[in-house]
């Protein structure tokens, strides 16, 4: 098999494995019935990834480099820190709200993993949350955010706003992504930014 023609399929695995463990449940969902969705063999499963675990692991530290990637741009960037505030937040709405699938396995499936690999996404999230405490302290250092306002916990409302996605948005709806990620950037800057 071709290197692409590998890809393709791996791909392919991960994007319905992805659905069924969010549908499901890691737990709920047997390498027999996501062998059948792919109309492979189970055999045939463990010639792309080891293990169930592997695979979730695969898909949940994606997700999380991906979007740090941008993140981590956006924040060494020459922007001045208001435009990384809004370019930051704006795209996390997107992604992860976007994402429906991982978000949900990022949001329930932690503990499903090895220790190992639990400890590889812990640290990715130390650095998402870092960036977004770095950067609402230099708002409230130069005098942009309320001082009443503690970083870390400005922090925790916005990542729960767009987690909670999961439960109640589907981009086919009324509002697009790119509406709903405008509409969380001002509901959240207007209730952090002072004057």
């Amino acid at each position: 098999m071709s290197n692409a023609k590998r890809e393709k399929k791996r791909d392919e695995i991960e994007r319905v494995a992805a659905h069924l463990f969010a549908k499901n449940g890691f737990q709920g969902t047997s390498v027999r019935r996501l062998a059948r969705e792919l109309g492979m063999t189970q055999a045939s499963l463990y010639y792309y990834f080891n293990n169930k675990e592997e695979l979730l692991f695969k898909l949940m530290d994606t997700a999380m480099v991906d979007a740090l990637a941008v993140i981590n741009d956006i924040w060494l960037s020459n922007l001045p820190v208001e435009e990384k505030l809004h370019q930051i937040l704006g795209y996390y709405t997107r992604y992860y709200a976007g994402e429906r699938d991982q978000e949900i396995l990022l949001l329930t499936e932690m503990n499903s993993l090895t220790e190992e690999h639990r400890a590889v996404l812990i640290e990715k999230q130390r650095h998402y949350l870092k960036i977004f405490y770095d950067m609402l302290q230099e708002l409230m250092d130069r005098g942009k955010i309320k001082r009443e306002i503690h970083h870390s916990v400005a922090t925790f409302a916005f990542l729960g706003m767009v987690h909670y996605t999961v439960r109640w948005y589907h981009p086919q709806g009324s509002v697009s992504l790119d509406q709903l990620s405008e509409m969380f950037v001002e509901i959240f800057t207007r209730g952090i930014l002072s004057g």
